[in-house]
């Protein structure tokens, strides 16, 4: 895997021909029969954000004055299937941890189990987070209470049905289509290709979405990361 960047700059022409290029991001954007229910609803969820920090003490304009990243630990869901003890985790998150913090050391940072923590803390870390690495699910949603110009990389998970949403065999994030409507996050989804890059939880699962967690390649992760760090420079 190259930059963009990098690939383009490695002709000795001023312009490089594409036969295909596809363009990354979350293809929810486009119209979809289930999707229709948050367009006209940008406004609803900002107001829904504003109010959750005032009634908290907190200002939802805060900008942080140096970066801070934070790891989704979800070790723990209601909603796991018996015999598994996560639920669209990391796989290998203690991994990914060491890594980070030996690659960016002079950048702080933490891995959180949100459920373990006060929901006003949950607000106040959020609020100074510039680099949210989360799994899909239902825990992206605190993806909105991020300050203005952060950045979150959201785990994929592959699709191995076919659904009203994806087709089998591509990597699909489950919030993508609200997660297109907070615009003041840049949103970055680290896709999921095959099998190489997901682990059931217990022999005879089948279900990638609802049964495996990422395995992350640090590589592709630390691609994101940079492209972040870039991005918020001033």
């Amino acid at each position: 895997m190259i930059e963009f960047k990098t690939y383009v700059s490695s002709f000795k022409t001023n312009y490089v021909w594409f036969d295909i290029l596809i363009a990354g991001g979350q293809l929810s954007v486009f119209p979809r029969h289930r999707m229709k229910e948050n367009h006209g609803c940008k406004a609803l969820f900002y107001n829904w954000r504003f109010k959750i920090f005032g009634y908290n003490g907190f200002d939802p304009n805060h900008v942080p004055r140096k970066h801070y990243i934070i790891i989704t630990n979800k070790s723990h869901s209601i909603w796991a299937h018996p015999g598994s003890k996560r639920h669209r985790a990391i796989a290998n998150l203690k991994e990914i941890e060491s890594s980070i913090k030996l690659t960016y050391p002079t950048i702080s940072t933490e891995v959180i189990e949100w459920h373990s923590i006060p929901f006003k803390t949950q607000i106040e870390k959020l609020l100074n987070t510039t680099i949210l690495i989360t799994p899909c699910g239902g825990v992206s949603l605190i993806i909105p209470m991020l300050p203005r110009g952060a950045h979150a990389i959201v785990m994929d998970y592959y699709a191995t049905t076919s659904g009203p949403e994806y087709n089998a065999g591509e990597s699909g994030a489950m919030e993508g289509a609200f997660l297109n409507h907070i615009s003041h996050v840049q949103k970055q989804y680290y896709q999921v290709y095959g099998r190489s890059d997901y682990e059931f939880y217990y022999p005879g699962a089948t279900d990638s979405r609802e049964q495996a967690s990422i395995i992350v390649n640090m590589t592709r992760l630390q691609l994101l990361i940079d492209k972040a760090l870039e991005e918020m420079q001033p």
